[in-house]
C-alpha cells in the first residue's frame, strides 16, 4: 500500500527572540507537557503500519524516511545522523522525535484552539500527509483516518498509564572544550507520509563510528545515577543530574535553540536528558581521541570533566572514585539499555 506526499511542509519553529519576547507564555494558547510529548511519539511508534518488507526503505520502529533523518538529528541533537546510525540507538531516535514533535504539538494546539484530541489528531495527519488539517478531511472509509484514529487511542492510553521514567552533580564545568551547536531554526521538513513501518528488520547496523550514540546515552545515564546526594533539598541544583543552574541557559540555547530556566529544566525529565546527551556527546569524542581511543579512559576522563572540569584528573585523588563509580554505571547501563547490542 503506498501514499504520496501531499507536499513538503515548512515547520515554523518560534525563535528564542520571540521566546525571550514572552510568546511562548501567552495566556491565549497552552504549551504541551513533555509527558504529552513522549505520549504522542508512543502513540505514533504503536500506530506505524505495517509493510511486511524488509527493504522498505525506512528506519527504526517508526519507519522514518531517510530524507529526514539527517535534517531532525542535526536540528535536535546538534549533528547529522546517518539513517542507520538513527536505526540502531532507540533511545536517540525517541530523543530526536520528541524534539521533533514536540514544535508539531504545540502548533496543532494552537490550531485546535486548545482542544487535545483534536490537536493529537491533527499532529497525527501531519505525520501521515505533511498537513495537518486533513485531520477531519479525508474519508471515514480510509486509511488515513483510520491511522489518525490509531494514533490518538493509542496516546489516550499512553495517557492513562504513563511510563515513569536524585543527586548532587560534580563541578559541571563550562563547556568550553564543548563544540557550539546551531540554535534551531526554520527548517523544511519532509512529513511523515508513510503507509509502511514493520517491526524493523534486522537493524541495519551501525557504523563505525567508535562512540555511537547507544555510548552517549549510556554515559549520561551514568551520570545520572552516579551523582552525589547532599540530603539538603535546596542545594541549588536542578534535574536528576544535579545540574548547576548557570550551565542550563546557555546549554539548552546550544542544543536545543532555545534559553530554558533551571525550573523548566528540572521540570522536563525528557529535555533536560536530551541537552545533556547534545553535551556529553561532544566531550565523549573528545575524551576519546585523548584518550588514544580507549573507550575506558575516555568514559573516566568525560567523567573527571564533569567532575573538575579537567579531564586529566580521572585517575588522581578522589576523582578517581567517582570516574570508577560512574564507569561501572556506564557498563552496567550500557547492557540495561541496550541489550540487543
Amino acid at each position: 500500500m503506498g501514499f504520496q506526499f501531499i507536499k513538503p511542509v515548512q515547520r515554523v519553529l518560534l525563535s528564542t527572540a520571540l521566546l525571550s519576547l514572552g510568546l511562548w507564555s501567552s495566556p491565549v494558547y497552552a504549551q504541551v507537557s513533555d509527558a504529552q510529548v513522549s505520549a504522542l511519539v508512543e502513540a505514533l511508534r504503536l500506530a506505524a503500519p505495517q509493510t511486511g518488507r524488509a527493504d522498505d526503505g525506512l528506519y527504526s520502529d517508526w519507519q522514518i524516511k531517510p530524507g529526514n533523518i539527517p535534517r531532525w538529528s542535526k536540528q535536535c541533537i546538534g549533528r547529522e545522523l546517518s539513517p542507520a546510525d538513527f536505526e540502531a540507538s532507540p533511545v536517540t531516535a525517541r530523543t530526536i522525535l520528541v524534539c521533533v514533535m514536540r514544535d508539531v504539538l504545540n502548533e496543532q494546539y494552537r490550531a485546535s484552539n486548545n482542544n487535545e484530541s483534536v490537536a493529537i489528531q491533527r499532529a497525527a495527519a501531519w505525520w501521515m500527509t505533511g498537513d495537518g488539517s486533513q485531520y477531519n478531511s479525508v474519508p471515514r472509509n480510509s486509511y488515513t483516518y483510520t491511522y489518525i484514529q490509531n494514533v490518538l487511542k493509542n496516546y489516550q492510553q499512553q495517557r492513562r498509564n504513563p511510563q515513569a521514567q536524585n543527586q548532587a552533580t560534580p563541578a559541571q564545568p563550562t563547556p568550553t572544550s564543548t563544540t557550539e551547536k546551531p540554535a534551531s531554526s526554520s527548517l523544511p521538513t519532509e512529513p511523515q507520509s508513510s503507509a509502511a513501518s514493520q517491526p524493523q528488520a534486522a537493524a541495519r547496523s551501525s557504523a563505525n563510528n567508535p562512540i555511537s550514540d547507544t555510548k552517549v546515552a549510556a554515559l549520561v545515564e551514568a551520570l545520572r545515577r552516579a551523582a552525589p546526594q547532599t540530603g539538603i533539598e535546596n542545594d541549588g541544583l536542578y534535574s536528576d543530574w544535579q545540574i548547576k543552574p548557570e550551565n542550563i541557559p546557555r546549554w539548552s540555547n546550544q542544543c536545543i535553540g532555545e534559553e530554558l530556566t533551571p525550573a523548566d529544566f528540572a521540570a522536563s525529565p525528557v529535555t533536560a536528558r536530551t541537552i545533556l546527551v547534545c553535551v556529553m556527546g561532544d566531550v565523549l569524542n573528545k575524551q576519546y581521541e585523548a584518550s588514544g581511543n580507549n573507550e575506558t579512559v575516555a568514559v573516566q576522563r568525560a567523567a573527571a570533566w564533569w567532575m573538575t572540569g579537567d579531564p586529566q584528573q580521572y585517575n588522581q585523588g578522589s576523582t578517581a572514585a567517582y570516574t570508577q563509580r560512574v564507569l561501572n554505571f556506564y557498563r552496567q547501563s550500557f547492557l540495561k539499555l541496550f541489550p540487543h547490542l
